[in-house]
């Protein structure tokens, strides 16, 4: 079992983690450092710094596991990649990369992270990469393309220490040092990839937790984006709602979406339901719906797609690791990356489980994703007093992952054609029949 980390690929909190419950079972864990930030992922989008270094740098340790893992006990045909948030994005990239072909036979996605998200991809970096020159001393004109090579040249003589501390401070959003189409790792957009099946087949294993925008809505409530976009909505809703401007009209878009959620434009804590869930479906779960859907379809070819929603609520929120005790209001949710709490210990942080049903849960999902790497099948049998089915195109279904883990549909069709509908590039080129052609 490979690890990718997350953290947006500008950090990466995997030395805070510590794999007894996973290394309890009868798995090799491998845990993968690769370059983040402003060192994997600036690009001029030419030769000169084409992008996605991180992501080969991820290839490049596979490509190792592949040839040593043998001799630490592990089988090299039996690599199973999983990761959570900007992880899970990432192992979704590697499935879709000819670089990553062989190197693994399953592929586990947690809580966010796909390459069909909005913020998991970006079409800027050029611009992104010349703005970060000049905060750093290196001027150019991103529209002269021999001033790559100076830039790279002068990125070169700036000081680490002076790069990464630069980078929290890139605008307009924390997500600008993404993965990018480069034409070798990423030879085409995901959605382009995923339609046409271009990609690694494997058995998959995606899921989200029950409110995946509880994270980022404590940041609007707390930050004040949410102020800021009420009063200012055209300069802050896209960004802030998942919108680019690669996406037909962002604005209007963004509004769509706020309005559908929330009524209008306005805001008090009686409606944080719906803005959990407008954040929630924007930037993780519809992405997770189209991932699971089009990878269910490789049913033909001998593969399968599980898919899950953690639906357990447990004594720890993963957010109050970042912004202190939640607020009265957070309690209820099951937020992004509360998953990781039952798959690692983090008595580093002083955050054990305690609660009996905590570590009942946690017992149940390692034995799960363990059982996955291990047979290609979370339920190869019924020890676990249920089954866990793959989903099917046709019909997607899902495990709820609670104390009493079972079966459910899927039953939001009205959400999911809502957001399928948007002239998002990534619907467009998911679903090039459903938008008209000669549209202006």
């Amino acid at each position: 079992m490979v690890w990718l980390p997350q953290g947006g690929f500008i950090s990466d909190a995997t030395p805070l983690f510590q794999p007894e419950f996973l290394l309890a079972k009868d798995v090799v864990l491998v845990v993968l450092q690769h370059r983040l930030g402003v060192l994997g992922f600036l690009s001029t989008e030419d030769a000169e710094l084409p992008g996605n270094l991180g992501l080969k740098d991820q290839a490049m340790a596979l490509r190792w596991v592949q040839d040593n893992i043998r001799d630490l006990g592990g089988d090299p045909d039996k690599v199973t990649i999983f990761g959570q948030n900007a992880g899970g994005a990432a192992v979704h990239y590697h499935m879709l990369s000819p670089m990553s072909s062989g190197l693994f036979q399953r592929a586990i996605m947690q809580s966010g992270g796909r390459a069909l998200c909005p913020w998991a991809l970006r079409e800027d970096h050029r611009q992104v990469a010349f703005g970060f020159g000049r905060m750093v001393g290196c001027p150019g004109d991103r529209a002269d393309a021999a001033n790559s090579t100076a830039l790279v040249d002068c990125l070169r003589d700036v000081p680490v220490e002076q790069l990464m501390a630069v980078t929290p401070y890139i605008t307009p959003s924390p997500y600008v040092l993404t993965p990018r189409v480069d034409g070798e790792f990423l030879p085409a957009h995901p959605a382009t990839l995923v339609r046409e099946g271009r990609y690694n087949r494997v058995d998959v294993l995606s899921g989200v937790t029950r409110d995946e925008g509880a994270f980022n809505a404590r940041a609007f409530v707390e930050d004040g984006v949410m102020d800021s976009m009420i009063q200012n909505f055209s300069l802050v809703g896209p960004p802030a709602l998942g919108f680019e401007a690669w996406d037909d009209d962002p604005e209007y878009l963004a509004r769509l979406a706020f309005h559908r959620y929330l009524g209008p434009m306005e805001f008090d804590l009686t409606r944080i339901d719906p803005l959990v869930k407008l954040l929630g479906d924007s930037f993780y779960s519809m992405c997770h719906v189209e991932a699971v859907e089009h990878h269910a379809r490789d049913a033909a070819f001998g593969f399968r797609a599980f898919a899950y929603e953690l639906q357990h609520r447990g004594e720890h929120a993963f957010s109050d690791l970042f912004r202190g005790p939640s607020p009265a209001w957070n309690l209820a949710y099951v937020g992004d990356s509360d998953d990781l709490q039952y798959l690692f210990s983090f008595d580093k942080l002083n955050v054990s489980l305690t609660k009996e049903e905590d570590l009942f849960v946690s017992r149940i999902m390692v034995d799960l994703w363990t059982n996955f790497a291990a047979t290609g099948n979370p339920t190869p049998d019924l020890s676990l007093g249920f089954k866990w089915t793959p989903t099917e195109a046709s019909s997607l279904s899902y495990l709820g992952i609670t104390s009493a883990p079972a079966m459910k549909l899927y039953d939001r069709e009205q959400d999911i054609e809502f957001w399928r509908n948007l002239p998002r590039k990534m619907n467009k080129l998911l679903y090039p029949d459903r938008f008209s052609q000669d549209r202006n």
